[in-house]
């Protein structure tokens, strides 16, 4: 009995210090950190905000980070390029593209207790550039992970 006991104990304390730790996402392929001037800066700061608010839990704060992708890159390579690099984990719905300019899709772990959160939104230019507009014609995506919490 005191096995058992040892052994739950020991699985039960694994958990909870792995769910402590955001899991980090690589982005997908011609993903850069390195940001293009542009007045979009308080646009992508509120969206990173918001990333951070969603994904804190009582273990602590979320891990956000912010990439500028290639022109032309669609959700759909960015969806299922994250995905495939959260093998196992849960998807919250369909995630389609609605043909928004800002779209996001949630996952999370396969665990029973403190499960982290991964999410992720894509912010595309406009569909008709406008010169008046402040956004450039860029594509941003941010990744969120959180650490495990209740769900």
């Amino acid at each position: 009995m005191t096995i058992i006991i040892l052994a739950a104990a020991a699985v039960t304390g694994t958990r909870w210090l792995t769910a402590g730790d955001p899991v980090a996402v690589a982005p997908p392929a011609g993903a850069t950190e390195t940001l293009p001037e542009g007045a979009y800066e308080l646009v992508v700061d509120l969206r990173s905000s918001e990333l951070h608010q969603d994904l804190r839990s009582e273990r602590g704060p979320a891990q956000v980070n912010t990439y500028a992708m290639p022109a032309g890159t669609t959700w759909e390579q960015v969806r299922s390029a994250v995905a495939g690099r959260l093998d196992g984990w849960k998807q919250a719905g369909d995630c389609p593209d609605s043909g928004r300019r800002r779209l996001w899709c949630t996952w999370t772990e396969p665990a029973n207790w403190w499960p982290r959160q991964v999410r992720i939104v894509f912010l595309r230019a406009p569909s008709k550039p406008d010169p008046e507009s402040p956004w450039p014609d860029n594509t941003f995506l941010l990744i969120g992970s959180g650490p495990g919490g209740n769900v």
